[in-house]
């Protein structure tokens, strides 16, 4: 969950409180999923970046779902 006064960066596109960050690992590799996503012509926020996920170092892209809300799909590392 971000906090309304400091969201984590990036964001949604309208921070609200009580708004979440929905992250989804995967198991492919991260450039087939960059890939993917610009076969589908579908922005890429931010990433690939490194980041701390629950279980350990991640590495993530963003992209923003039609409402503008935030999307992580990530690599364990």
């Amino acid at each position: 969950m971000h906090t309304l006064d400091n969201p984590l960066q990036p964001a949604a596109k309208n921070p609200q409180a009580g708004t979440a960050a929905l992250c989804f690992i995967t198991a492919l590799p991260l450039d087939n999923v960059v890939q993917h996503f610009h076969n589908l012509k579908v922005p890429i926020t931010a990433g690939p970046v490194e980041r701390t996920g629950t279980l350990g170092p991640i590495l993530s892209v963003y992209i923003r779902d039609p409402d503008g809300n935030l999307i992580e799909v990530a690599n364990a590392l």
